[in-house]
């Protein structure tokens, strides 16, 4: 009974450390560039890990924050999708423009946007 003890013992400790880690893997940012690279690789495994399971992966209320944070920054412009316009000019050639505004005064009426 007492060797059964300890192997519940030892599992048990083993269990909190492994649980330890890996919230300080998870949690805690580190910003020395050895562990940095070791959190990332853990981080992705993990994810990598959980997905064969079918669990989802938690995510923190800062991996939030900086994914909006990247995505609003400044010098980021969301692509506009524009309409592109087809026209045919005086010699019988076909013409494309990004924009109405590029197309010649005289063929804007007779210009067609393109379908996408």
């Amino acid at each position: 009974m007492l060797t059964l003890f300890k192997y519940f013992l030892w599992l048990v400790v083993i269990m909190a450390l492994t649980i330890g880690f890996d919230r300080l893997m998870v949690l805690t940012p580190l910003n020395a560039p050895g562990l940095k690279e070791t959190q990332i690789f853990y981080t992705d495994l993990r994810a990598r890990v959980l997905k064969l399971f079918g669990a989802r992966p938690e995510t923190t209320k800062d991996d939030i924050e900086n994914v909006i944070e990247q995505s609003t920054a400044a010098g980021q412009k969301v692509p506009v999708k524009t309409t592109r316009y087809l026209y045919v000019d005086d010699s019988g050639a076909l013409q494309f423009a990004d924009s109405l505004q590029q197309v010649p005064f005289k063929y804007r009426q007779n210009a067609q946007p393109l379908a996408e």
